[in-house]
């Protein structure tokens, strides 16, 4: 595989994938699944697999992406893209009895919502299949497979995974003369560093922290689920989500330039600053987002650490954030399915996606030695920033947790502007997101 092929399928993959199969004829090689790559033996009759990735991409991308490592390690597989089809949702594609799918690729953060794998039904424990072909599932980070476990079952194999990290920009911290952040910081110190940050200078207003609230609390570093999964009601006013959201988000914007801010984007969906303002108006100190080489951090003075902590609990960051390769419950073939994933799960698809500046799925640490190596990163603090805290338990995904992310991200201005108090904002986007879940359900 390439290394144009392998900054692509990275870039892709830093946030999020699935798979699932049943196969009438079994492959007569037999791999260990102990980190090496099946070989062309492994499927000696030609097959054709149909992959639908939810993230949407074109089939172009998906063949640079995974095809060509597809063709080139087993030959007798013939690879069909089944796109996705924004007009049409996924269960009536799967209904219309007109569209196949073998391996379904999804992130852990969209498996659990409306639409999804496990939403229609298309799931099944692969845990036979696992034993069948000798995979070893120790080699794996142990939290790229609970991510999955906690949704009922080993339903797909992690091939990548992500994390939250802290973006920083130097160019504001050197304006005004503050310390670089640290790994292993705690929240607390962050909010001291914000507020020395947010400042007004020359008619432009500083502010020295902001995040991505969908994305923060979806990978929350304290493991609460936005929504319980058996009675499907959200429970926000408690100690744990006022903890969460006061010494995490609040605290670090408590500064009073931030009130103005607050007024300033109140109609923008994203509530608080984002990735404009920090990459391209570059009036934000630091930025806490999935970790990614993202080309809006191109022409920034930029380095990035690990995401702050909890006192309580350091060195704990946020929840792993893998994506999977899914063999789904109607495929035809899910033992040639299993073989193609193999390819993603191998030592040396993953060394060569850990260079190409991919997070491995794999506890090997050879491997993440040479993480970014072969990416504009490498001079970057990137490897301690990905691999300096520890995964947090993780916490099962529903098909209403973006219901808690946009609720709770709707009180934030008024928060920050004083306009209301933390209980009674918890308790609102509770109340919001309760109703709006018993109208879905009615």
């Amino acid at each position: 595989m390439n290394k144009k092929s392998l900054a692509l399928l990275s870039s892709l993959l830093v946030c999020g994938t699935v798979f699932t199969g049943c196969s009438s004829s079994k492959p007569e090689a037999v791999t260990t699944g102990n980190g090496t790559s099946p070989t062309a033996s492994a499927i000696t009759k030609p097959v054709e697999l149909y992959f639908y990735h939810n993230a949407g991409i074109t089939e172009e991308q998906f063949q640079e992406q995974f095809g060509k490592v597809i063709n080139e390690k087993l030959p007798n597989v013939t690879v069909k893209f089944v796109p996705k089809d924004k007009s049409v949702s996924l269960a009536e594609m799967m209904t219309s009895g007109t569209t196949k799918v073998d391996i379904f690729i999804d992130s852990i953060g969209q498996i659990g919502l409306k639409g999804s794998l496990i939403d229609i039904g298309l799931n099944q424990d692969l845990s036979d299949l696992i034993k069948k072909h000798n995979i070893d599932l120790n080699r794996f980070e142990p939290s790229t497979l609970d991510a999955i476990k906690v949704m009922g079952g080993l339903y797909g194999l992690p091939i990548s995974n992500s994390a939250y990290v802290l973006m920083y920009n130097k160019d504001v911290f050197d304006k005004f003369g503050v310390a670089y952040p640290k790994d292993g910081m705690t929240w607390e110190e962050i909010s001291d560093i914000s507020r020395k940050l947010t400042r007004s200078d020359g008619g432009t207003q500083y502010v020295g922290y902001s995040t991505s609230i969908n994305h923060y609390l979806r990978l929350n570093p304290l493991s609460l689920a936005n929504v319980d999964a058996k009675t499907k009601t959200a429970s926000l006013n408690t100690d744990t989500w006022k903890k969460l959201i006061q010494e995490s988000l609040l605290n670090p914007m408590s500064a009073d330039g931030y009130k103005q801010v607050a007024t300033d984007l109140s109609k923008q969906w994203y509530k608080i600053p984002y990735t404009d303002e920090f990459a391209k108006n570059r009036n934000v100190g630091m930025f806490t987002f999935m970790y990614g080489d993202y080309a809006w951090t191109k022409e920034m003075n930029w380095d990035v650490v690990s995401l702050p902590v909890f006192k309580d609990k350091p060195k704990q960051g946020s929840q792993a954030y893998p994506t999977y390769m899914f063999v789904t419950s109607t495929s035809e073939h899910k033992d040639e399915a299993m073989e193609v994933a193999k390819l993603f799960i191998s030592d040396e698809f993953q060394t060569q996606f850990s260079k190409a500046g991919g997070i491995t799925v794999l506890k090997n640490d050879a491997i993440k030695q040479v993480f970014g190596q072969e990416t504009q990163m490498k001079d970057k603090n990137i490897k301690n920033a990905v691999f300096y805290n520890t995964a947090a338990p993780a916490a099962p995904k529903t098909r209403y947790d973006t219901y808690v992310e946009d609720a709770v991200k709707a009180q934030i201005s008024s928060l920050l502007k004083g306009e209301t108090d933390l209980n009674t904002a918890l308790r609102t986007a509770e109340e919001t997101v309760n109703k709006k879940i018993e109208s879905e359900n009615k």
